[in-house]
């Protein structure tokens, strides 16, 4: 799957919005709201590698904010990735694993 078949699946399932990491927490391109990560709940990441180079690969996280938001994220590689990004991620695979 390319990043816009999983960019395209994930609209189909409501995450019509793109989730932006800033210092301080997730701002929606929908609303303008800033969310705190404690007010966003991962449910659901995919991850794409369309070959051999490592700038191909991403993953698609689907996010859900308390009031019923949904939209997603995208992080490029591990050696890419926005330090932002890869903070907002892990806290909220923490609170998921919760």
């Amino acid at each position: 799957m390319t990043l816009a078949d999983l960019q395209a699946n994930a609209k189909e399932h409501g995450f019509e919005h793109h989730f932006m990491a800033e210092e301080g927490g997730v701002r929606s391109d929908g609303t303008g709201k800033l969310y705190t990560p404690d007010e966003l709940r991962l449910v659901h990441s995919n991850s794409t590698d369309q070959g051999t180079d490592p700038g191909d690969e991403a993953t698609l996280f689907m996010i859900e904010a308390n009031d019923g938001t949904k939209g997603v994220m995208i992080m490029a590689d591990a050696f890419h990735a926005d330090p932002h990004k890869a903070e907002i991620i892990d806290v909220l695979r923490r609170n998921r694993a919760a």
